[in-house]
C-alpha cells in the first residue's frame, strides 16, 4: 500500500475507497462495488473499519479536504491490508 499515503485507523494502515480506485485505475464507483461484493466475507476491525458520519464527522471532513475520500462520502469504509488482499485474490479469480 505504499503508492498512496494510508489513512491510519485504529492502530492499521488502511486506504479508503477513493485511494483504492485510484491506486488501481478504477472508475470512481468500483471499489465500493467490490467491496459490497466481498462485503459477507470480511471481518470488520480486521480487513475493514467503517466510520458512520455522525461518530467521525471531523475525520471525514478532513480526509474529504485532503482528497482522500469523494467528496460525496458519507459514512466511511477504510480498507485494511488483509482486506484490500482478499478482495485483490477473490477479483483475480
Amino acid at each position: 500500500m505504499s503508492a498512496v499515503e494510508p489513512i491510519f485507523h485504529s492502530g492499521d494502515e488502511t486506504l479508503s475507497l477513493r485511494q483504492l480506485d485510484e491506486l488501481n485505475g478504477l472508475p470512481k464507483g468500483s471499489s465500493f462495488r467490490w467491496f459490497k461484493a466481498c462485503e459477507a466475507e470480511l471481518e470488520e476491525g480486521r480487513d475493514y473499519h467503517y466510520l458512520p458520519a455522525d461518530e467521525h464527522a471531523a475525520l471525514i471532513d478532513e480526509l474529504r479536504r485532503s482528497g482522500r475520500i469523494y467528496p460525496a462520502t458519507r459514512h466511511l469504509v477504510l480498507l485494511t491490508r488483509s482486506g484490500y488482499e482478499y478482495m485483490r485474490s477473490r477479483s483475480l479469480g
